[in-house]
């Protein structure tokens, strides 16, 4: 769907100097998004003695999603702007948000 985006805008796309300004803002939200999911994981609190892993699910799963979309969306907005632009420099937020991705798994949020 990225990619289909990207060849029927292809042609409409602004001077590449306010792209550096867009790639700014981009990185900006991105910085901001990813920042707000490190401290709302690092909240989440972990298992006590005696409860399974379902019982903290069921108490946490929505600040979990939460933190996930926090990782999604720069991740996805980078994704983006790179299929409209080629700016390899956009993935970078794509390649962050995988590392977090895999820092903030269910399993280890779970068991902090």
């Amino acid at each position: 769907m990225f990619l289909l985006v990207a060849q029927i805008t292809g042609g409409n796309l602004p001077s590449p100097g306010s792209m550096s300004v867009f790639l700014l803002v981009v990185a900006g939200l991105g910085v901001s998004l990813f920042g707000a999911a490190a401290v709302l994981a690092g909240r989440l609190p972990g298992r006590t003695l005696g409860a399974s892993e379902d019982d903290w699910w069921r108490a946490n799963q929505g600040r979990a999603i939460v933190v996930w979309a926090l990782v999604e969306a720069p991740s996805l907005l980078g994704t983006v702007f790179y299929f409209l632009t080629h700016d390899t420099r956009a993935l970078v937020a794509t390649l962050v948000g995988l590392v977090l991705f895999i820092q903030f798994r269910p399993g280890r949020l779970a068991n902090r």
